[in-house]
């Protein structure tokens, strides 16, 4: 089949508002926050989100894409000094499975080396099953920055290996270090040292609760912060890879419910850490995966 003549139109300011309905048109059905918006769009944390992509969209790059005179989908870029972000790229059904996305993935090849960035990061939805195959198509692997909330149902620590983890508080300072490093632990074991640069640059503040350093034998092996949410706590664990299996998780969950005086309702890892509690016997919990989010990472198209 020969490609379809394929345009990258830029958008003009006065086309934000089709812009914004087009993006919201390819991703329903696929994208819980853009069908949580579409079925309550004057509900006021809808409102806000909406407000937030309006003025994302007059800080990034925008073109529609024009298949045979049709729009066929959009490309929304964001240009950074090492690397670009990739908001969105998507394409109508009708034009999925007609090499568009291959000459659209080219296009965003072309963007990035003109503009001298080795590097291309993407956010895409977990249930965006079509960018996800293309992404990995053109070499996308996940960054490691990732996280999910696991809503615990049950734990069962190893009372035995409890006493092998001690905590220490850590002060604000203290704990934006420790934050950063055990997050770019995970960076740097899924995609790589050469990404942790472009992921530090991606790296939020941690959120706001008590901070711990967690040791074992005298050796810091990750950080997690929690706070109470009424009589149970949230938390979130960052520790070396050696201590994503299920049994030292749940020693680590109940060493801060020992720790803080609590039980531990919401869990926020990276998901590679709750990958590997898959069909564990010593957590059950309930994982959102459709609400997921994954960050994907290209060195070159």
């Amino acid at each position: 089949m020969a490609d379809l003549k394929v345009n990258f139109v830029p958008t003009r300011w006065w086309e934000a508002l089709n812009f914004l309905r087009l993006n919201f048109e390819m991703v329903r059905g696929c994208d819980p926050l853009a069908d949580s918006i579409l079925a309550q769009p004057w509900s006021p944390s809808n409102l806000l989100e909406c407000g937030y992509m309006l003025d994302n969209f007059f800080h990034t790059d925008n073109y529609f894409i024009v298949a045979d005179n049709q729009q066929a989908g959009l490309v929304s870029l964001g240009y950074h000094p090492e690397f670009i972000f990739i908001y969105s790229l998507g394409l109508l059904p009708d034009f999925q499975r007609q090499r568009v996305g291959k000459q659209a993935a080219e296009f965003i090849e072309a963007y990035r080396k003109q503009r001298g960035c080795p590097w291309a990061v993407a956010a895409m939805a977990a249930g965006n099953r079509p960018v996800q195959l293309l992404s990995k198509a053109f070499g996308g692997r996940p960054l490691g920055l990732s996280t999910t909330t696991l809503t615990l149902t049950g734990i069962c620590p190893s009372i035995s290996s409890l006493a092998k983890f001690k905590v220490k508080r850590l002060t604000r300072a203290e704990a934006n270090e420790a934050w950063k490093q055990w997050r770019l632990h995970e960076v740097e074991h899924i995609a790589g040292s050469d990404a942790v640069d472009i992921a530090a640059r991606l790296l939020e503040t941690p959120p706001r609760g008590e901070y711990l350093a967690i040791h074992r034998r005298r050796h810091e092996v990750g950080f997690a912060v929690a706070r109470k949410q009424g009589s149970e706590l949230e938390a979130s664990v960052s520790v070396s890879s050696a201590f994503w299996s299920d049994v030292p998780t749940a020693d680590l969950v109940a060493l801060i419910e020992n720790h803080l005086g609590a039980s531990v309702r919401h869990l926020t890892l990276t998901q590679t850490h709750a990958n590997a509690l898959n069909g564990s016997t010593f957590f059950s919990f309930e994982r959102p995966r459709e609400q997921e989010r994954h960050l994907v990472v290209f060195k070159q198209f």
